[in-house]
């Protein structure tokens, strides 16, 4: 039987890096040393402490000398593991004891090669032959296994430098990346026996043979005792028990039935040895690993640091706050470049295939870059001191050295009108060392999906307790003819009636920054929740077979999803990360019942994801795309108003409740058209000690109003030609403040406005909507504690909400009907109460909740009663007392209203 070969991954071709010049050799000192003989001076007995040290140190060296293994300095960087691996050989047998308690062998097997460059897109396949032999010395059965593995290389170093997969401590020639195979033993040698290893001869893909030799290791999979077993579930911590619970269910280990615990127990693996003398019966090479492994490019590129753009593929880059970014590529090719939500810009790459962009934006947000044509490769790297802008967990490794040569000059930056002049040609001197650059490459995740089946169905169980299965849904999407969506189709089956099955046919748009291993576009994803009927404990999930699914369900208990610490920053109000690692998740994987049989025959496909910033909603790319709503609570509470700091890049449109700030002179954009045209909105709040002085609003230089002061705060309406003006406020005092609705000219800070209303202890909130069938909502609570930061506990719950009858059809999202909303002022910002600010702005804290409305609902009116909880047992501190709360509905919009901009003045209704 012929094990399937792995799925050839696209290659790319990549020009090696030119050979470090060699160090020049050490000077010989001279046999006299440069000293002189002393004629006629006496001579000291030397002391025969010093002969028995130098004697010791001698011995010492020369043992030093003798350990294999020792890299020279600077030449690779440390294993992570070291193993002794068999030679698996063609000439002789590899005979591997296979002791009875076993069920299973699993052969992890490298190739090392003859090679003198780094050269990943080299593909070196191999195989071996597995005979089987029982007891009284049969062959029951014999399996051939074919492979196909590749070199993980640094192309940016000479090879036996940098980063590497596999190597052999001795050096020389390169070692390909690790492949497994998995030998099922128990049916055919149920009494024990040997497997017996042997090569088969190396043929690349021209017919001549490859020169390689096969290392392997081999574990045998155990079966513990009853005995064992339970003594090892005693010796687990918990934090290992968690680990273990993950791999089969969302339900911690203790919540596990006692049957699932003990298989979940029951196996263990230990290294097999071979038979016979080393060096007559076998060889063995001792292997230097790490987990690095060369990214797979989908298009030609130079290296492993490259990432591929074009007009149908994207990258994304995390950054705060300004930087130089440094972009190489193919000379003469053009790339998009959209800091954060404004409008890309084009960058051509000069003659050198270099450019540099400056990133101006303070936030924290995403840069996309795209290209203009097909695709092809870009590095993207920044000065030293900048490169730590980038969020996330990367490896800034050195930018490679420019065509030119390491003392090159770089290109003129993109916002630059031109290169400053440089010294003429021939002048004397030497050129400056050039500023060390590293790279800044995308935060790509490696995620597997399970491919389907029309007829071979993915098996997932329900664990006692679990309600709902969750199937993350994508597709592949052709790379050819230029198609922009792929259709999914899934079918699951818990019974053999007709009633007994869900089915979801649905089209996904394709990712510009996602795809498969094999080189195909994937779709965005789709998440299909069912929920089966109770009793149910096995589902089949079957379906076409270009569908892609992963198994989740919701992990009890967890209410929000927390980041890990280099995401856990603050976005704005709208934004989440996409793909972020997180330590704690609303969502967790299932693993699949028969995941070994699908990874058998390769029923998978690894995604890659990059992580980035995106705009709340479903694949929103703009306001229009996410409606919202504003909600009022019930019975009038006391409504003050919120004035959060946000930012908005030049160009971008302007949100409708944003205002900005004239604490200083400013540069706005005045509209042309509109119910904006011609004029300008003021708001000001003054220091008490300006009353009864004049307040003035300068346009351009020139006074264009001037009103008396007769309260502390106050509106203001300026007539002002359309275009860009530069506006200032005076006569507010020191402690006075001004904002207008036109938008900063060239980008800036703003602050964006919103009605708060007031929750106490005593007085609870009630807000109403109506929800539709199919309709999937997020009740967004912006909660502010007035003048700290302080934390807060807010219980909500839905009265009336009623789940629907969905038990043979998907839902997309599911309702948790009751919670607590549990947060801290000034997690999300810093913000200011304006009814409360006097000498003081922006003391206010302010954090975020979101309740979740799904599409499970049967359809109807909406209550939400929150109530402010009271201090727990074991707080640190006192919680607030009272909170101020806006709420958002994210994905309606308001019935026939106008979602423009208003004035709001003291006396709002």
């Amino acid at each position: 039987m012929t094990a399937p070969a792995k799925r050839r991954e696209p290659a790319s071709h990549d020009a090696p890096a030119p050979p470090r010049p060699a160090r020049p050799p050490l000077r010989a000192r001279s046999a006299t040393g440069g000293f002189r003989a002393r004629v006629g001076a006496p001579r000291k007995a030397l002391n025969p402490r010093w002969l028995i040290a130098m004697a010791l140190l001698g011995v010492t060296a020369f043992a030093l000398s003798l350990l294999p293994g020792a890299p020279p300095l600077g030449s690779s960087l440390p294993a992570e593991d070291e193993i002794l691996a068999y030679h698996i050989e063609p000439e002789r047998d590899l005979a591997i004891k296979i002791p009875a308690e076993i069920d299973a062998v699993e052969v992890t097997t490298w190739a090392a090669v003859e090679a003198d460059v780094c050269d990943s897109a080299r593909r070196y396949p191999y195989g071996f032959v597995a005979a089987f032999v029982n007891e009284r010395g049969k062959e029951v059965a014999r399996h051939v296994v074919d492979l196909e593995s590749r070199v993980s290389c640094d192309p940016d170093r000479p090879l036996g430098e940098g980063e590497y997969a596999a190597r052999l401590d001795r050096g020389g020639g390169a070692v390909t990346d690790p492949r497994s195979t998995l030998l099922i033993t128990h049916d055919v040698l149920p009494q024990g026996g040997q497997v017996r290893l042997r090569a088969k001869p190396a043929v690349g893909s021209d017919g001549k043979p490859i020169e390689l030799t096969i290392l392997s290791r081999l574990e045998g999979r155990y079966q513990r005792s009853e005995t064992s077993r339970a003594l090892y579930e005693q010796s687990l911590d918990a934090e290992e028990r968690r680990q273990l619970g993950r791999r089969v269910s969302a339900l911690g280990f203790a919540d596990l039935p006692e049957p699932a615990r003990k298989e979940l127990l029951r196996g263990w693996a230990r290294r097999l040895e071979a038979g016979g003398r080393e060096g007559i019966d076998y060889e063995m090479s001792r292997l230097l690993l790490r987990r690095f492994r060369m990214p797979f490019p989908r298009a030609e590129g130079r290296g492993a640091s490259e990432f591929v753009v074009g007009e149908r593929h994207a990258a994304a880059l995390n950054f705060r706050g300004p930087l130089s970014l440094d972009i190489e590529g193919p000379p003469g090719r053009t790339v998009r470049v959209a800091d954060g939500a404004s409008a890309p810009a084009s960058v051509a790459l000069g003659p050198l295939g270099r450019a540099t962009v400056r990133l101006s934006r303070e936030d924290i947000r995403t840069v996309v870059i795209d290209g203009v044509g097909p695709d092809f490769g870009v590095r993207f790297g920044a000065p030293e001191a900048q490169a730590m802008q980038q969020i996330g967990e990367i490896v800034h490794p050195a930018m490679p050295a420019p065509a030119g040569g390491p003392g090159a000059a770089p290109e003129p930056a993109a916002d630059a009108p031109g290169a400053a002049p440089g010294p003429a040609a021939g002048a004397p001197g030497v050129a400056p060392a050039a500023p060390v650059r590293l790279q800044t490459p995308p935060d790509v995740r490696l995620v597997r999906y399970l491919a389907l089946d029309p007829s071979d169905p993915v098996i997932a169980r329900m664990a006692p307790g679990q309600e709902l299965l969750g199937l993350l849904i994508r597709t592949e999407v052709e790379t050819t003819g230029g198609a922009n969506q792929g259709d999914a189709t899934v079918v699951a089956r818990w019974g053999p009636g007709p009633t007994e099955r869900a089915e979801l046919k649905v089209t996904l748009p394709r990712s510009r920054f996602e795809w498969w291993n094999d080189g195909l576009d994937a779709s965005e994803p789709r998440l299909a929740i069912l929920r089966p009927p109770e009793g149910v404990e096995r589902i089949e999930i079957t379906g076409d077979a270009r569908t892609r699914v992963r198994l989740r369900t919701i992990e009890p208990g967890v209410n929000e999803t927390l980041y890990r610490l280099p995401y856990r920053v603050t976005l704005a109000e709208d934004e989440t990360w996409r793909y972020a690692p997180f330590d704690v998740s609303t969502w967790t994987d299932v693993r699949a019942v028969n995941l070994d049989e699908l990874e058998r025959k390769e029923r998978f496909s690894d995604l890659r994801e990059q992580v980035r910033i995106e705009r709340s909603g479903e694949g929103a790319r703009s306001d229009a795309d996410r409606p919202e709503r504003t909600l009022t609570p019930e019975h009038a509470p006391v409504r003050r108003r919120l004035l959060m700091p946000a930012w908005q890049s030049a160009g971008e449109p302007s949100p409708g409740d944003a205002w900005t700030p004239l604490l200083v002179a400013k540069d706005v954009r005045v509209d042309g058209e509109g119910a904006r045209a011609g004029r300008l909105s003021v708001i000001y709040r003054a220091a008490r000690a300006s009353l009864g002085k004049e307040v003035a609003v300068r346009v351009d230089g020139e006074v264009a109003l001037k009103e008396p002061i007769v309260a502390l705060s106050g509106a203001l309406r300026v007539a002002a030609p359309a275009g860009t003006r530069r506006v200032e406020i005076e006569g507010l005092g020191d402690a006075g403040a001004a904002y207008t609705d036109a938008p900063p000219a060239n980008g800036g800070a703003i602050v964006r406005r919103r009605d708060v209303f007031e929750l106490t202890r005593a007085r609870p909130m009630t807000y109403r909507f109506k929800q539709e069938a199919g309709e999937t909502l997020h009740l967004v609570l912006f909660v502010v504690t007035p003048g700290e930061n302080a934390d807060y506990r807010i219980r909500y719950r839905f009265e009336g909400a009623k789940p629907a009858s969905r038990e043979a059809a998907f839902f997309r999202r599911v309702t948790i009907p009751d919670g607590v909303l549990a947060g801290r002022g000034g997690d999300l910002t810093r913000a200011t109460l304006w009814e409360a600010a006097t000498d003081r702005r922006g003391t206010d804290g302010v954090g975020r909740g979101v309740i979740r409305l799904g599409d499970d609902l049967a359809p109807g009116e909406r209550v939400v009663r929150l109530s402010l909880l009271g201090p727990q047992a074991g707080d640190a501190g006192e919680p607030a007392k009272a909170v101020w709360v806006g709420a958002v509905l994210v994905g309606q919009r308001a019935p026939g209203r106008d979602n423009g901009p208003r004035l709001w003045v003291e006396d709002d209704p």
